[in-house]
């Protein structure tokens, strides 16, 4: 109508009956002639009478009444329900981005570390019959660490995916975090679970390499410490979270040497370069949707939560990841501290091949799990073109995937 009248002074639709028919016959749709009915009911004013009659008929067959032409008149109950549509779009954006945040926040929380303690036990390089169950987020990078140190050691394992909103696959613990492994031994009816994926592999690590095989001891050894901060909230610590528990009368000097670099390396994967990932993948509102996009297909999802986490987590994350490049004093550019983080690895590797040696080491399976998680994003191509970690990474990755650990000897002394 606008487009017609633009042309078309109300002047010469007064005057000439068959112009104003014209611009009726160009209308679409019954909404479009009853926004031109003022104009043919001016015509009508102006002496135009038995023409607009004629031109008014199709309304009144329509039974469109009318009345002074508004912008509210002809578009109140579909702005209506665009506003209830809107409202309730945010609402399930802000319930799922919030069910999201609180999930990251339980996930990021780590637990320190208390001084080491010892225990008297020998090595051997075989498994008992068992049956373990990782519950997880497939691109968690704590879950994809702990599911790396499986797959290197070609432990069977099933996996329970965890959908991420619910967590009703876990109901039944108290621990609300994932990974959580359940470990089933062969002609025992009790199952062992255990919680956090830098004392799931310290435990596992531990009891492949103890002759006794008693499984409840071996987590003894990890006990779980409660202390109070000063406002008296309860602080859980776990001790020897990143050590490997062997006998220290047999152990020699150079293992020695090298467990306290692994253990250092395994606190920093944990303490600095994980912190390093989320600034990075959720850097803008591009890369945001495209972690929540491939996310919210690969979880456990259904369609509404589906939905809800793309759009609603992607803007939450977009948030947070600012906060989080504040909290941990990362540059500006926050792929700039990725690279340095990497820069500071591949320093520590040397020329070796691996952290390790000539195998990876549980340090090399901690950081090509963490950085597994982020492969199919930007920030993952990213660093792999800026630094020289695509060696590293392609080296460790060929050793998980082939399940090289099994087939050497755990061994605690050389």
């Amino acid at each position: 109508i606008l487009r017609h009248s633009a042309g078309l002074r109300l002047s010469k639709l007064r005057k000439c009956p068959n112009m104003a028919a014209s611009v009726w016959k160009s209308c679409r749709n019954a909404a479009q002639k009853f926004k031109f009915a003022p104009f043919l009911r001016n015509c009508s004013q102006c002496g135009v009478g038995q023409a607009s009659q004629i031109i008014l008929r199709p309304l009144r067959d329509a039974a469109i009444q009318r009345r002074p032409l508004s912008s509210r008149a002809s578009g109140g109950k579909v702005h209506r329900w665009l506003r209830l549509g809107f409202g309730a779009a945010m609402l399930t954006s802000v319930s799922g981005a919030g069910y999201v945040f609180y999930n990251y926040r339980q996930a990021m929380t780590v637990t320190s570390e208390i001084p080491v303690t010892t225990a008297q036990c020998q090595s051997t390089p075989d498994l008992p019959p068992m049956k373990i169950t990782l519950y997880q987020y497939l691109t968690c990078p704590f879950c994809c660490k702990a599911r790396a140190f499986l797959e290197y050691y070609g432990i069977d394992f099933q996996v329970v995916e965890v959908n991420p909103l619910s967590r009703g696959e876990i109901g039944w613990s108290d621990y609300k975090k994932v990974p959580i492994v359940i470990v089933e031994l062969d002609g025992k009816d009790e199952k062992q679970q255990l919680n956090d994926s830098s004392v799931i592999i310290s435990i596992l690590k531990t009891f492949m390499v103890n002759t006794h095989k008693d499984l409840d001891k071996v987590v003894s050894y990890y006990p779980v410490m409660v202390t109070q901060d000063t406002n008296g909230n309860d602080i859980k610590e776990i001790a020897n979270k990143y050590w490997v528990m062997v006998d220290l009368e047999t152990m020699s000097e150079e293992y020695g040497k090298r467990r306290r670099a692994e253990v250092k390396w395994r606190k920093w994967v944990d303490d600095h370069f994980v912190h390093t990932l989320a600034p990075n993948i959720y850097r803008s509102t591009a890369e945001a949707l495209q972690a929540f996009d491939y996310i919210s297909t690969m979880q456990n999802f259904g369609p509404w939560e589906r939905w809800a986490v793309k759009y609603g987590g992607s803007a939450v994350m977009w948030g947070i990841a600012k906060r989080l490049k504040n909290k941990y004093q990362l540059k500006d550019d926050v792929r700039e501290s990725l690279y340095d983080a990497a820069n500071e690895w591949l320093k520590g590797v040397g020329k070796k091949r691996f952290m390790g040696g000539a195998h990876p080491n549980l340090a090399d399976l901690a950081v090509y799990g963490v950085l597994s998680s982020i492969e199919d994003f930007d920030a993952f191509k990213d660093l792999m073109e800026n630094t020289k970690m695509r060696p590293w990474y392609e080296r460790t990755k060929k050793a998980v995937k082939s399940h090289a650990g099994a087939n050497t000897v755990h061994i605690h002394a050389p």
